[in-house]
C-alpha cells in the first residue's frame, strides 16, 4: 500500500471539467501556508488536486485543535462554514498542495446546458464535505477513546471499501482530530491489537473483525 498515494490521487474527469467549466484558477501552495480564514466574508470556494490541507480552530484560550481535513476531491470556503463562533477558524496546508479557486458568485451566475449538471457534481462534492463534519461530530460524541478510534476507523474503512486502511492523518494528528490524549490513544491502539481488533503498525490499519462499541 502506497502510504501517500491519497495525497496524489487523480480527480475524477466531471470534476477536472467543471473547473475548466467554471474558469478556476490553479495556484500551488507550499506546506503551512495559511489559505482563508473561515470567519472572514470571501466568496472564494477551492477544490484539493493534490496534498492535504487542515482546518485549525483556535480556541480563547489560544489553544489549537484540528476541525476537518481536505484530501484530493474535497471542497472548502467560507460559504458553507457555519463557525460562527467567538473562535477563530483557518485553512492551512499541511503539506505542498495543488488547489483549484473559484468564484461561489460566478458559480451561482453561469447558466448555460452544462449548469444543471455542474451544479449537481458540486453538490455532491458539498454533501461528501457534510457526511465527513458529520462523521467528526459522531467521533467527538462518542465517551471513550476505543468508540472514538472504531468510529473512525469504520469512516475510513468505508471510504476505501477495504479492512486494509491507510490513516490519512498522522498518530499524533489523530490524537488531535478525535479530542484525546496521545499517550493514552496510543495505550487504547494496543489494547485493540491485543484484543484482536485490529493490527497496527503506525497508520496502517487491518480491521481483523467487526468491531463493536464499549
Amino acid at each position: 500500500m502506497n502510504k501517500y498515494s491519497y495525497l496524489s490521487r487523480k480527480l475524477p474527469y466531471e470534476t477536472y471539467q467543471f473547473l475548466k467549466w467554471v474558469g478556476a484558477e490553479k495556484q500551488h501552495q507550499k506546506k503551512g501556508k495559511m489559505i482563508i480564514q473561515m470567519n472572514g466574508d470571501c466568496s472564494d470556494l477551492y477544490i484539493v488536486e493534490e496534498g492535504m490541507l487542515y482546518l485549525i480552530g483556535i480556541n480563547s484560550f489560544g489553544e489549537k485543535s484540528i476541525s476537518d481535513y481536505y484530501e484530493p476531491g474535497d471542497i472548502f470556503g467560507t460559504v458553507f462554514f457555519s463557525g460562527k463562533t467567538a473562535n477563530l477558524y483557518y485553512v492551512a496546508t499541511k503539506t505542498d498542495c495543488d488547489i483549484q479557486k473559484f468564484s461561489y458568485k460566478m458559480l451561482t451566475k453561469r447558466y448555460d446546458d452544462n449548469s444543471v449538471k455542474y451544479l449537481n457534481h458540486i453538490n455532491d462534492l458539498i454533501l461528501s464535505s457534510i457526511r465527513r463534519n458529520n462523521t467528526h461530530n459522531d467521533i467527538l460524541m462518542q465517551r471513550t477513546i476505543r468508540n472514538k478510534l472504531i468510529t473512525y476507523f469504520n469512516y475510513i474503512s468505508a471510504q476505501n471499501n477495504s479492512s486494509d486502511i491507510y490513516l490519512p492523518l498522522t498518530l499524533s494528528d489523530i490524537a488531535d482530530y478525535i479530542s484525546v490524549d496521545r499517550s493514552a490513544m496510543m495505550r487504547e491502539i494496543k489494547k485493540m491489537n491485543t484484543d484482536g481488533i485490529i493490527s497496527s503498525k503506525g497508520q496502517k490499519i487491518t480491521l481483523l473483525k467487526t468491531p463493536s462499541k464499549t
